[in-house]
């Protein structure tokens, strides 16, 4: 017998599943046109500066998007440039929100890789370096944005890299993004295994997309230079837009990950809408989502969308946070631990070493377990918001 209510919650997700089909050829469709004579040819010489003005509070960035120098304010277009941007970005805003405003400049990529060691070096015990990478529809601003918030929550001002790879920044750009961040790899490749040689303490964020890549270079990284691997501390992926079979199967990316005795933090949803759709499109759960109904674990799939399926193996070094806890307001809920006070709060935890008693661990199911999220536990310890 099939009731009402479920005749039409399977209409709505026969509807919905058109609507992805469809939103998927529309995506397939959103082609980037060549870009235009002026932007090729615009003088970027203006915009160089000396390392010598770089700051402690500047961020770092190293972009694979082509330049636009056709302004005095140096812009980024949605479009891919093997010529790499390095360069820096200056807070020009008030005491009170310094990032409202900032200004970008380049500089040659020695005098870039040298200024950024010899910033990590100047802070003696306190080593460390933060390499950022950005999620689907997010430009350079948006990167910087992102970067700003994690630097923001250490306790001094650790050295920032911001990476940014070619986002179309459209909601209709999803296959465009994936396949840039898919060109992108091999130059952020190149930059992790350039820096890891010089700096000894290294932890890597991702967001959304960026995970992609960040996974990826890692997992080549372990291969090619297992010592240098060494350098990377901690890897923590917000909203990972990942197969997540992929990674916490047997003998998966997760093993890869934690080579060495890395500590790895994932953070998943079982709101997060875009992960949703992105499911929809790929047919099977994305690494940022709890919800069961994708699992290749198919006896799993009854357990329905709030089944807690993000839980992984139980290895040393792995967390699995599940945030749908976490008092957020908007709809895409895909920034929630940037966006809300306890995620923030966990996410400074796992930078600084710190305990998170917020946390609720899972019951542990076939050997895997996991964490929530949980907002009476963070408001009954804690009266702050960490921005």
């Amino acid at each position: 017998m099939v009731f009402a209510g479920q005749s039409r919650g399977r209409i709505m997700n026969g509807r919905f599943s058109l609507i992805a089909i469809g939103m998927a050829g529309a995506l397939g469709s959103c082609g980037v046109p060549a870009p235009s004579l002026s932007l090729r040819s615009a003088d970027c010489d203006a915009q160089f500066s000396s390392a010598d003005v770089v700051r402690s509070p500047d961020v770092f960035f190293m972009a694979s998007s082509m330049a636009d120098c056709r302004k005095p304010e140096l812009r980024f277009a949605p479009i891919r440039s093997n010529a790499l941007s390095y360069g820096f970005v200056t807070p020009r805003g008030s005491n009170d929100e310094p990032w409202q405003t900032h200004e970008a400049k380049l500089l040659r990529e020695e005098d870039w890789v040298e200024t950024l060691v010899d910033q990590v070096n100047s802070l003696g015990e306190q080593q460390e370096l933060l390499i950022f990478v950005h999620g689907y529809r997010n430009n350079f601003h948006d990167g910087l944005q992102r970067a700003v918030t994690v630097r923001n929550l250490y306790p001094y001002a650790v050295p920032t890299v911001s990476i940014v790879w070619p986002s179309r920044k459209r909601y209709l750009g999803y296959i465009y993004d994936a396949s840039s961040i898919g060109w992108a790899q091999s130059h952020i490749d190149r930059l992790l295994r350039r820096l890891v040689h010089k700096i000894d303490n290294v932890t890597l964020v991702a967001h959304s997309m960026g995970s992609r890549a960040l996974i990826g270079a890692v997992e080549r990284l372990n291969l090619e230079d297992e010592g240098a691997a060494a350098n990377i501390r901690k890897i923590i992926l917000v909203s990972p837009d990942v197969d997540r079979d992929r990674v916490l199967r047997e003998k998966g990316s997760v093993e890869a990950l934690l080579h060495g005795g890395r500590s790895v933090t994932i953070y998943s949803s079982q709101e997060d809408f875009p992960l949703r759709t992105s499911r929809r499109l790929h047919g099977y759960s994305r690494l940022g989502s709890s919800d069961c109904r994708y699992s290749v674990n198919y006896e799993e799939r009854d357990r329905g969308r709030y089944g807690e399926c993000h839980l992984g193996p139980d290895l040393p070094g792995l967390s699995i946070v599940e945030t749908s806890g976490a008092a957020s307001g908007g709809f895409n809920r895909h920034s929630d631990v940037f966006d809300t006070c306890i995620g923030r709060a966990d996410l400074k935890a796992v930078l600084t070493d710190e305990p998170t008693p917020w946390r609720e661990r899972v019951e542990p199911r076939d050997g895997r377990t996991g964490y929530r999220l949980t907002q009476a536990a963070y408001d009954a310890e804690r009266n702050d918001c960490p921005r």
